[in-house]
């Protein structure tokens, strides 16, 4: 149910914030690089089409929040959540079924294959409005036992996978600023969205006290311990949860307690300057550890 939850409102934040940015952009934010920014932060594997180019027919939009076809869709995520949730109903408050519940009809209320500019902006402001919600009665409701620790676990897992792809569409995206020679204001521009994406932007300034770079935007999402949707601070959280539910010592080899104490111990001790040369495989790499965390997390937790 975490997880889904995760994937919903990450899903949501970045459509919101670059297909709006879009519209008043400088050129490089425009339709089909909008679309492939997009489609690469949710894996959407998809063959673009003269009438999917044009933002006006919203093929690729509609494919990624509403299509219950799609199974990376921001629909089909709550669906799976709310399918999750009824199956640990007799766990659960009452309070926390009921706010997943109106979050699925809310998303119900929303068919068009056409949607308007107005829809987009409602819908996925909804979806990042009612997660939040939702995130608060599995805070504020449940007994802080075994079961909410499991939750949590499937949260920060997934946070930190989801943060990971965006960091990867937006390092991409800088790419293409800087091969076709835009300038530092384009580069600015896209660590602005960066941080949008991730609820990040405001409390960089404050931590930075300056207008965002690469370099700031990397460590601030990547390694500062006290943003709780940095990939470190995440981690941090992930083996957090292991402790409280694990009969397995944390040293045993092949096991999820291992690896995520391995894990986020190869992060506690890095610096920005030893990764922001080589920041693109650096995390594809940390994708690929995070994609095996989940695969165990899976194993533990079945």
């Amino acid at each position: 149910m975490g997880r889904y939850l995760e994937r919903a409102q990450h899903t949501a934040r970045y459509v919101n914030v670059h297909y709006f940015s879009a519209l008043d952009a400088p050129n490089l934010s425009k339709k089909e690089y909008v679309l492939d920014s997009i489609s690469c932060m949710t894996g959407l594997s998809y063959e673009y089409d003269e009438d999917i180019l044009n933002l006006e027919d919203q093929n690729l939009i509609y494919k990624i929040t509403l299509d219950e076809t799609n199974p990376v869709s921001i629909k089909s995520f709550i669906n799976n959540a709310r399918e999750n949730a009824r199956g640990a109903r007799d766990i659960l408050s009452s309070e926390l079924w009921e706010s997943i519940n109106k979050f699925y009809h809310s998303a119900n209320e929303y068919q068009s294959k056409t949607l308007s500019e107005e829809e987009i902006l409602s819908f996925t402001e909804m979806v990042v409005h009612q997660c939040a919600i939702v995130n608060g009665y599995i805070d504020h409701s449940l007994l802080h036992d075994e079961t909410w620790s499991l939750i949590q676990l499937g949260i920060h897992t997934e946070a930190a996978g989801q943060l990971t792809r965006m960091l990867i569409a937006k390092v991409r995206d800088i790419e293409k600023t800087e091969q076709l020679k835009l300038g530092k204001a384009m580069e600015t521009y896209q660590c602005i969205a960066m941080l949008k994406s991730a609820e990040g932007y405001d409390m960089s300034r404050v931590h930075y006290k300056s207008v965002p770079n690469l370099k700031k935007a990397l460590e601030f999402l990547i390694l500062n311990k006290d943003f709780p949707r940095s990939i470190i601070f995440n981690l941090e959280a992930v083996n957090d949860c292991l402790q409280k539910i694990s009969l397995v010592k944390g040293e045993e080899k092949g096991s999820v307690e291992f690896f995520a104490g391995k894990l986020q111990a190869s992060y506690s001790y890095l610096t920005i300057e030893e990764i922001q040369d080589k920041i693109l495989p650096f995390l594809e790499k940390t994708l690929d550890d995070l994609y095996k965390l989940g695969s165990l997390v899976d194993q533990k937790i079945s």
